[in-house]
């Protein structure tokens, strides 16, 4: 004998599992560009923060060289220096301007080891007027 074909109580309404695996693959369609652009933001946040490291080494340089006492030579000066565990290589090029008594300084930093400049710094410093000698 033959069952009835019941229809479902109000409690045992709900997805099917041809539904349910439908509406997962809609929602992981959506999440992978949502993880792709999570992923791109923590990428630029870490390009960035090398960047203002890179500025803070270079101000670091020329706040030295502009409050160095010492004659300023023209030419070309490098280093490395650490910043948050980090190390930067800066090179500094003090130029002639034309002028007696003004140089201009230009400083460089890249990632030790790398080649790219994340930060360029420029300045103009007196030079200290030479004593007159008595003869």
């Amino acid at each position: 004998m033959a069952h009835p074909a019941r229809s479902p109580a109000a409690g045992e309404r709900g997805f099917s599992l041809v539904e349910t695996v439908a509406a997962l693959g809609i929602l992981s369609l959506a999440a992978v560009p949502l993880m792709q652009v999570a992923t791109g933001a923590v990428q630029n946040t870490a390009r960035l923060e090398s960047r203002l490291l890179a500025r803070t080494t270079a101000e670091n340089v020329l706040a030295r060289a502009m409050s160095d006492p010492d004659p300023v030579e023209i030419g070309v000066s490098a280093g490395t220096e650490t910043q948050m565990g980090r190390d930067y290589a800066w090179e500094l090029n003090v130029l002639p301007t034309g002028r007696d008594a003004l140089v201009r300084m230009e400083v460089y930093v890249h990632e030790a080891g790398g080649q790219q400049v994340l930060a360029r710094l420029m300045t103009l410093k007196t030079l200290p007027s030479q004593p007159l000698v008595d003869e």
